[in-house]
């Protein structure tokens, strides 16, 4: 039995019962209070069930609310409601019919009945992570401070339970592994026994992310240029739920910096009605919730200029984002006919395919420079070597130009490589004594 369950009130003395929406599941559960190791435990909301009983005035009712909000800071998939233990099934029905089939009366109800958030100075900047609860000598060790985060506008960013928008040099030991000098990104994440733990997030360099399933999601070449160009996918996708395998709608995006793929739910996501002072129409919203990028006009900006922009809907920033220059010339780029290129030689003489860049595009054939082309996905790696001096494991120890569309050395290649490498080694070996002649 919890330590929090009260004793049942006496007659006359009816007190408050605490119910739990689960918005995923769509079902409300009678809180019974916490176990030893903090977990929330609940109970079929049953008349005469073995629930918490309060009184709302009081102080176990006030320390529960505090608890519950602190232990779960990220409530977005949580709603606690209140009501008389002798109303209980009652009630927990009409929460659960109103949060399937919402109707005005029914919201108006329901309403009444929700405990509101406590008023903490967190609470109001919307912080879901006390910072009072941050290791900062840990995160100090390796060049981290609270005033590094507050001097670069990203200290209540973090704390809302978003990755920093800058980066930050770090170096040192950190959780028993030493770091070299690295620029990351910077987010918190809550373990489960209630502790707030950095994350620290490096450069992705897999050059093959895109190509290999993402939580059961495969990525057409038009969603791994989405993300690769854009930075988020344009669609709606549907991926295998990390927690339960369950299908999930959701929006991927792509970090522009760091390359790490984010998902953030689209059933759980609103528009919002206006942007910059500009309603959003019905088909924009439309739009929004469809992953596509939309262009607004005559938003309103703080600088006090009105211009047009791009929007979409972006998993790293969790809602909607301007999108920068290159997205938008990539954007633009998608929407028109892609003037294609095929013979353009590489700086060793190989020719190539790609496509012509934006800011050469009406170029004739015979007009456009090697500079102006983007590299098919089959030319990237000859591009890499033959002209940007990139090597990587398989191509290092190529001395000739890699042909059109390869991408490592050919057999020929590698039997020559390793003659060449067993030479070398041979000639390093010390030659035995033949000893002394007698």
């Amino acid at each position: 039995m919890s330590e929090n369950r009260m004793t049942p009130p006496a007659e006359g003395q009816e007190k408050d019962v605490l119910l739990v929406l689960d918005k995923q599941q769509g079902k409300v559960s009678a809180v019974k209070g916490f176990d030893k190791e903090g977990n929330l435990q609940t109970v079929p909301p049953i008349q005469g069930g073995e629930f918490m009983q309060v009184d709302k005035n009081g102080d176990v009712f006030s320390n529960f609310i505090s608890n519950f909000y602190r232990k779960f800071q990220d409530t977005e998939g949580l709603a606690l409601f209140r009501c008389k233990a002798s109303e209980v099934e009652r009630n927990a029905k009409a929460i659960e019919d109103n949060h399937r089939h919402p109707i005005p009366e029914g919201d108006k109800q329901v309403e009444a009945l929700r405990v509101p958030k406590p008023d903490t100075p967190e609470s109001k900047q919307g912080y879901r992570f006390d910072p009072a609860k941050i290791d900062w000598e840990s995160l100090k060790k390796v060049g981290i401070t609270a005033d590094t985060l507050k001097n670069t506008k990203d200290f209540d960013r973090v704390m809302r339970g978003y990755k920093s928008r800058n980066t930050y040099t770090v170096s040192g030991t950190i959780g028993g592994f030493y770091l070299r000098p690295t620029d990351v990104k910077l987010s918190f994440y809550q373990a489960k026994d209630g502790t707030i733990v950095p994350k620290l997030h490096g450069v992705q360099q897999d050059e093959k992310l895109l190509q290999r399933p993402y939580n059961g999601h495969e990525f057409s070449k038009q969603e791994q240029g989405n993300l690769q160009h854009i930075g988020n996918l344009g669609s709606v996708a549907h991926i295998n739920d990390p927690k339960n395998g369950a299908q999930i709608p959701v929006f991927i995006s792509r970090d522009r910096y760091t390359h790490e793929l984010e998902y953030m739910r689209a059933d759980k996501w609103k528009c919002p009605d206006s942007v910059c002072g500009v309603k959003v129409s019905p088909e924009q919203k439309a739009a929004f919730e469809a992953g596509k990028a939309v262009r607004m006009e005559n938003l309103q900006f703080k600088d006090g200029t009105r211009r047009s922009a791009y929007l979409q809907v972006s998993a790293v920033e969790r809602g909607l984002e301007f999108l920068p220059r290159s997205a938008v010339q990539a954007l633009q780029q998608g929407q028109q006919p892609t003037q294609q290129v095929a013979g353009v030689k590489d700086e060793k003489g190989v020719k190539f395919n790609g496509h012509v860049q934006p800011g050469a595009q009406g170029k004739s054939p015979d007009k456009v420079q090697p500079k102006d082309v983007i590299p098919a996905a089959e030319s990237r790696t000859q591009v890499a070597v033959n002209t940007e001096g990139k090597t990587n494991e398989a191509t290092k120890q190529t001395k000739k130009p890699l042909k059109q569309g390869q991408d490592k050395p050919t057999a020929k290649q590698k039997e020559k490589q390793e003659k060449t490498q067993d030479k070398a080694l041979k000639a390093d070996k010390p030659k035995k004594s033949r000893g002394l002649k007698r």
